[in-house]
């Protein structure tokens, strides 16, 4: 049986929504500085995001967290971006 890929919102800090496309727990989708190449996560802690799980645009420095369904790496079900520190 082959992978299923669902598209899942991208939460932008502007408040308006996107989509990300994802299989099980990683997921995939283009910045919002429109990158050539699109960013690759996999969901992390349903507490928050941590070093290990942000992922940080290599052109516009935005940081984005994919958040799980249930638990620790679960299917993810959601991208969101962060505020910058």
């Amino acid at each position: 049986m082959s992978q299923k890929q669902l598209v899942i919102p991208l939460s932008g800090l502007d408040g308006k929504e996107r989509t990300a496309v994802a299989t099980g727990n990683n997921a995939a989708w283009l910045c919002l500085c429109r990158r050539s190449l699109p960013l690759i996560g996999k969901s992390g802690d349903p507490k928050g995001p941590s070093e290990g799980t942000k992922i940080q645009c290599p052109d516009c420095n935005r940081t984005f967290f994919v958040v799980p369904k249930t638990t620790n790496l679960t299917s993810a079900v959601e991208v969101q971006e962060l505020l910058s520190k």
